[in-house]
């Protein structure tokens, strides 16, 4: 059984996982800019950690937790497991270049978006649902900064 604290759980260990890993990307670059970008994503995923652990029991009444096994996608349903929307299966080690690392961050930012769009539905709490909505923006904000980065490193590699 899956509940909408459940989800609240993942969308902690994502938001964990995303810090963890812009904080060892950081590690590997040479790029100063490139490393103070990703220590800003980095402080940007710890911010919305701590959001949704502060707010988990403000979602929705216990009482008015719902049993969403029957509910939930096939996909939500795989994003349940240790690998939550999770970088774990990606080898960084493996990623060739700056551009190529930042693309993979586009499609985990991406992926926490819908996800987090899927998770509004869920929300009863009209400030709850504002918070949430801002999160959903900071995101989207990531993203056109990644897309920004890829294209200045592909401009600087046409050079």
């Amino acid at each position: 059984m899956f509940t909408v604290n459940d989800l609240i759980d993942i969308a902690v260990r994502m938001e964990k996982n995303g810090e963890a890993r812009y904080l060892a990307a950081k590690k590997q670059v040479k790029e100063k800019k490139l490393q103070s970008f990703l220590q800003w994503m980095a402080d940007e995923e710890a911010d919305h950690c701590q959001w949704f652990e502060n707010k988990k029991h403000h979602w929705v009444p216990e009482t008015h937790q719902t049993d969403l096994e029957t509910m939930l996608p096939d996909v939500i349903k795989e994003m349940m497991g240790d690998k939550a929307l999770s970088l774990d299966d990606v080898n960084f080690s493996q990623v060739g270049s700056a551009r190529a690392l930042l693309e993979i961050f586009v499609s985990f930012e991406n992926d926490t978006i819908l996800f987090y769009e899927f998770l509004q539905t869920f929300i009863q709490e009209p400030d709850v649902l504002a918070g949430l909505e801002k999160i959903v923006a900071q995101e989207k904000k990531h993203v056109a900064e990644i897309q920004k980065m890829i294209q200045a490193l592909a401009d600087e590699e046409t050079r």
